[in-house]
């Protein structure tokens, strides 16, 4: 092992070395310079070279055990600004991103697909092609795969008045709900996946961009069923998710998840943004909703719901229409809460898939009715800076 690794630290060839040659600086004057990445097109292997506009990714998850997401800020041949993202996925959560954003191709207001690489089955392009042979301890095999996607604005929380915020949050309902047709649900919603638009003044359905389907997962509302997988952000996990994790008897993640998770978004930026000295409301939030026991984290939020929605508590500078809008929000999500729950009971025991389908079949109505709380509020809302 001692000569190997000598004579691989002796070798000209990066790939021996564990370096990855689609990725090249430049060098002035000694120093690293943004240099190339290239990716080779799935289909003719042909390579796309893209230009980094900085040195180092503005991600870089390092994490021995992680993923290994890296993301930059690239360039194309026409000029065109894009983020080119790394990542090394074990699969166990369904199919790879780029299959699902490659559905979301034309859906506004969901990241669209410039390209992507798949090295799955290549030399080094999976964990288990340079894993030593000798362990035999079980481990997460994982494949490399690279996408390129447009460059869109700041992440939601960097809304600048009320009505860019709630133009966006509805935008991005509205995509949610267009993905849905596709068969395809989103499965973690949360404020660093929703994205502002990058221009002012943008056209409605791009006002708000939904990002990141690392974990999305195909659905059929045909056929309403039972899965032990769990994901998202702990924060905006719905509740009935929480409750069912290690239960036999979990509900498929479904749109009522991800519509209660739209609704946490809201008020953690809306009590994110609180007057000085009030900041019990989002300190109360973080600490209980945000904890690693996912018991304490459900239950929270079920007391939540199970309150009636005192306005008195939102930020002064938030506009009427806009607490009216939480308040109604706030009883239809409850109740939401309370069909599912009715159906599930404590997911210990069989429940009754039928009554489950019944739900789901009113499933556009339950968008018409959160898009129009948005849309009233957004009607009778005047854009104040809230810097």
């Amino acid at each position: 092992m001692l000569i190997r690794f000598v004579v691989g630290l002796a070798s000209r060839f990066e790939d021996q070395l564990g370096l990855d040659p689609s990725i090249q600086w430049g060098s002035h004057g000694g120093r690293k310079t943004p240099g190339t990445i290239t990716i080779a097109d799935p289909f003719t292997r042909l390579p796309k070279v893209y230009t980094m506009r900085s040195v180092r990714p503005f991600i870089n998850r390092s994490e021995l055990c992680g993923r290994g997401t890296r993301m930059w800020d690239v360039r194309d041949k026409d000029g065109r600004d894009l983020v080119l993202k790394d990542a090394w996925s074990t699969g166990a959560h369904g199919k790879p991103e780029y299959f699902y954003l490659a559905r979301a191709k034309g859906v506004d207001g969901v990241q669209q697909l410039v390209g992507y690489e798949d090295r799955s089955g290549r030399p080094n392009g999976e964990i288990r092609s340079f894993r030593p042979a000798s362990v035999g301890r079980p481990f997460t095999n994982k494949s490399f795969q690279r996408i390129v996607t447009p460059l869109y604005g700041a992440p939601i929380r960097a809304f600048e008045d009320e009505a860019e915020l709630l133009e966006a949050l509805y935008d991005a309902i509205v995509a949610h709900q267009n993905l849905l047709k596709r068969g395809v649900l989103h499965c973690d919603i949360s404020t660093g996946n929703i994205l502002l638009a990058e221009e002012r003044n943008p056209t409605p359905g791009l006002r708000g961009i939904l990002i990141d389907l690392d974990f999305a997962t195909e659905v059929d509302y045909t056929r309403p069923t039972i899965n032990l997988r769990a994901v998202g952000t702990r924060f905006y996990q719905s509740i009935i998710l929480l409750k069912g994790l290690g239960e036999r008897y979990k509900p498929v993640h479904d749109h009522l998840d991800d519509l209660e998770s739209f609704y946490y978004v809201l008020l953690d930026l809306i009590f994110g943004r609180s007057d000085p000295g009030k900041t019990w409301v989002i300190d109360w939030m973080e600490e209980q909703w945000d904890n690693d026991d996912d018991e304490l984290s459900a239950s929270a939020k079920e007391y939540f719901l199970s309150e009636p929605f005192d306005a008195k508590y939102v930020p002064s500078f938030w506009s009427e229409e806009c607490k009216g809008m939480l308040m109604s929000m706030h009883e239809f999500i409850g109740k939401l809460v309370e069909e599912k729950s009715a159906i599930v009971g404590d997911m210990t025991q069989p429940w009754t898939l039928e009554n489950m389908a019944r739900l789901y079949a009113e499933k556009d109505e339950h968008y018409r009715k959160i898009l129009a709380m948005i849309e009233k509020a957004i009607s009778g809302t005047s854009a104040m800076s809230l810097c």
